[in-house]
């Protein structure tokens, strides 16, 4: 076997006795303390060089539809960090090969650890810590009031300890004496302000295309009990109708009956006029509720009886044919089959919005974001002009050789932080940061060219 060293040079470990291994993991360890603290170290001169200008707009967690009038007031860090300029994680997630969540993760780590955990960093510094346990800690003081994360930070120090029972200890101690009404439990202080609802349809290496997706709740403790009840009780019914199904697995199969029978009652109410007057279909109904979903297969594979037999989806990555003939088992009534799109169809309009065909032909021609290690989806994304759209120009702008998918984050960088890119013959995206640092989206997935 042969490992390579932090100087990139090649090196035997197969022939190495007990001892020598020992000396090699200890050593590998020391390394990664180093990396470690060399990542929080870059993130945080990132920020630093990156403030909020005058009258400019900060880096924000928050979602498009918020994020597109680039009004923006939010902090990366808790309380008491500065602002970080907005685009400045786009720009740190390219460089660093990660998502945008990924790269605002790490720099609201690294604002927290300078600024509101100062003695947890010097740890770190000093190699006593490693970072992504004091990343850890970042995240889990991160709603705390700079009162209690400084009380917190000496606590911890004063002990000299930094092993998990005692920080989970030290942290509700915290809460409890600085935030009495966030007690909830020793995980980390959770607040109406985190009440969500997302649905995770992200793939990749450690997930098996199945067709599987998560479902993450936090919100008022009573609704989740008396829904986690219904799910329950309907889970039970498909067990006494026959299903042999674990119960968890039932359980999860419960939400899509419990769909299904919304959804005809909506159908009932919406066709119930009151008056004897025409039955309306609502829209929602029509369209799945608002989820539309492409799945592209062959009859062959369709009808094939290879169990790892896998179409392609446009939202939810690579899924069985087993899981697909299962859909369409259930909920035939709302798919469709449409005919072959032909990708290398050419033509042009002289307006800004392209037309329907134009518009699915980008698409599914690029299924999600073409921004660096961007993943969205493309069915969602805004249809950008790569060459801009000038209202006196020439006519034939809009075309699909001129467009590509952009999600609305990245189309607002494109547009005002410095970005731009071209579409290369063979259907790969050449993007060049204002620092003129560039990447090549593919199909396959981002390389960085310098």
């Amino acid at each position: 076997m042969i490992e390579i060293d932090a100087a990139h040079t090649p090196y035997e470990v197969s022939d190495l006795d007990a001892g020598c291994l020992l000396a090699v993991i200890s050593e590998g360890r020391h390394s990664a303390l180093v990396l470690g603290r060399q990542q929080l170290r870059l993130a945080h001169q990132w920020c630093v060089v990156n403030p909020v200008v005058p009258g400019g707009s900060s880096a924000s967690w928050c979602d498009d539809a918020a994020f597109a009038s680039l009004d923006l007031d939010d902090f990366l860090g808790g309380e008491g960090t500065p602002a970080v300029a907005a685009f400045a994680a786009e720009e740190f997630a390219a460089a660093s090969g990660v998502s945008r969540y990924a790269a605002l993760s790490l720099l609201a780590d690294a604002l927290d650890l300078h600024h509101r955990l100062p003695l947890l960093w010097a740890q770190v510094e000093l190699l006593e810590v490693p970072g992504w346990k004091a990343r850890r800690v970042a995240e889990l003081t991160r709603k705390l009031s700079s009162e209690a994360a400084t009380w917190f930070d000496q606590t911890l120090a004063d002990g000299e300890r930094y092993g998990w029972p005692t920080i989970e200890r030290t942290l509700a101690m915290a809460v409890a004496k600085f935030h009495p009404e966030l007690v909830r439990d020793t995980t980390g202080p959770l607040t109406k302000a985190d009440w969500d609802v997302s649905l995770n349809h992200r793939y990749g290496p450690d997930r098996s295309a199945s067709g599987t997706s998560t479902l993450d709740v936090v919100g008022d403790s009573l609704d989740l009990a008396r829904f986690h009840d219904l799910v329950c009780d309907e889970a039970e019914k498909l067990k006494r109708a026959g299903d042999t199904d674990t119960l968890g697995q039932r359980k999860a199969k419960a939400l899509g009956s419990i769909a299904e029978q919304q959804g005809t009652l909506d159908y009932e109410a919406a066709g119930d006029t009151g008056g004897g007057g025409s039955e309306t279909v609502p829209q929602g109904r029509r369209q799945g509720r608002g989820l539309r979903v492409f799945v592209h297969t062959t009859l062959a594979d369709l009808f094939s009886t290879d169990d790892l037999t896998l179409a392609d989806t446009d939202r939810l990555g690579p899924i069985l044919i087993e899981q697909l003939t299962d859909w369409l088992q259930r909920h035939g009534s709302i798919a469709s089959i449409t005919p072959v799109i032909d990708l290398n169809r050419s033509g042009s309009v002289d307006r800004h919005d392209p037309p329907a065909w134009m518009a699915e032909q980008v698409r599914l021609r690029d299924p999600h974001c073409v921004f660096p290690h961007c993943t969205r989806s493309s069915a969602d994304a805004d249809l950008d002009h790569i060459d801009p759209f000038n209202e006196t120009g020439p006519p034939g702008q809009t075309r699909p050789e001129n467009l590509a998918p952009l999600c609305r984050r990245h189309h607002l960088a494109k547009t005002f932080a410095g970005w731009h890119y071209v579409r290369n013959r063979d259907g790969t995206y050449t993007w060049t940061n204002k620092h003129g640092h560039t990447w090549l989206v593919t199909a396959l997935g981002t390389i960085q060219l310098d």
